[in-house]
């Protein structure tokens, strides 16, 4: 090394510190999306192990089909809860991480508990993430079955989305960046009696709706092939959505972009309250409510790619403030 070429003055010295510090405080700002846009397409082998572990779990036979009011949902809440601790977050429901809620299902009371986990940034407002983990149990009438009883895992419905809520709860904890939101995470229960948990929520919440920017739901994400889309609906909650979907480079998979804001996912709630929704999923299939829902059939990888993308939007937004909410005329 010519030891001459880099001899400089002191006032030269402090100009060049001020140019590679301006630099890399660019490059840090930069870095999460290009990274991530570069992600999405790639695939992380610690994230698809990790969604292998939670969908595997929860949809396995001791679950029971995680149906709301049985041992089966207990397990799969407790399960959650364990994942929440070990992650990292705070607990936000009114015990603990657990907001216990009760229906009337025929002549009997059931309770259900979604469970709620909290990363304080001491902003502002709060990214609300959601996913239900209920499922159907033995069947019942949600079932698209007509044999004798079998256990309904529900990998892709909702085990799939769950785990995805998870994963990003590890990501946005661990990343090293504070960004402008909180986040709650909050999966629910008894979605698949009528969105009864997230109506409870909405009507109970555990924040002021009022410090809510945005909801981002995840159910269904678990069944993509190769050519297929992912679906994104609730455009028309906001007038910031298309675009900002749009702004993410992401060339794993297409996109298709649909105004419905009130489709039948725990999204829909937040959009009748007046708060900015979005749901992504990749469409139905043919073991939709039936037994054959089951975890050897999900595609981790591609998963891993779409929680790529979602993570890569929350990053996004992040630099824009309050997403606004737009009542779309019918």
């Amino acid at each position: 090394m010519d030891q001459k070429k880099y001899t400089i003055t002191t006032s030269s010295w402090k100009y060049n510190f001020m140019i590679i510090k301006k630099s890399l405080i660019l490059s840090f700002m930069l870095t999460p999306f290009t990274i991530l846009s570069q992600d999405c397409s790639e695939i992380n082998k610690k994230r698809v192990t990790r969604l292998q572990a939670d969908i595997i779990t929860l949809a396995s036979n001791e679950m029971e089909g995680r149906e709301p009011g049985t041992n089966g949902e207990i397990k799969a809440r407790d399960y959650i809860i364990s994942r929440m601790q070990e992650i990292g977050l705070k607990p936000k429901g009114t015990d603990g991480f657990i907001q216990a809620f009760t229906y009337s299902e025929g002549d009997a009371a059931i309770q259900a508990h979604n469970v709620v986990g909290f990363i304080d940034n001491d902003a502002e407002k709060t990214v609300v993430i959601t996913a239900h983990y209920d499922h159907l149990g033995y069947g019942g009438s949600g079932s698209k079955y007509k044999e004798p009883s079998q256990i309904h895992n529900g990998a892709d419905d909702n085990a799939s989305g769950t785990a995805a809520l998870l994963e990003l709860a590890h990501l946005i904890k661990n990343n090293n960046i504070k960004e402008h939101n909180n986040f709650l995470f909050i999966a629910f229960s008894a979605e698949e009696k009528g969105l009864l948990g997230s109506k409870y929520y909405v009507m109970n919440p555990s924040l002021n709706l009022n410090e809510i920017n945005y909801v981002l739901n995840m159910d269904m994400l678990g069944r993509m092939e190769p050519g297929m889309a992912l679906t994104v609906e609730g455009l028309g909650s906001s007038l910031i959505w298309e675009s900002s979907l749009k702004e993410i480079e992401c060339d794993a998979f297409p996109l298709t972009l649909k105004k419905r804001e009130n489709g039948p996912s725990d999204h829909a709630p937040f959009y009748e309250a007046g708060i900015p929704a979005l749901h992504f999923w990749t469409g139905k299939h043919d073991d939709y409510h039936k037994p054959s829902d089951d975890a050897e059939k999900i595609n981790f990888r591609a998963e891993s790619q779409i929680i790529s993308f979602i993570e890569a939007l929350i990053l996004l937004i992040d630099s824009k403030g309050k997403v606004n909410f737009h009542l779309r005329e019918k």
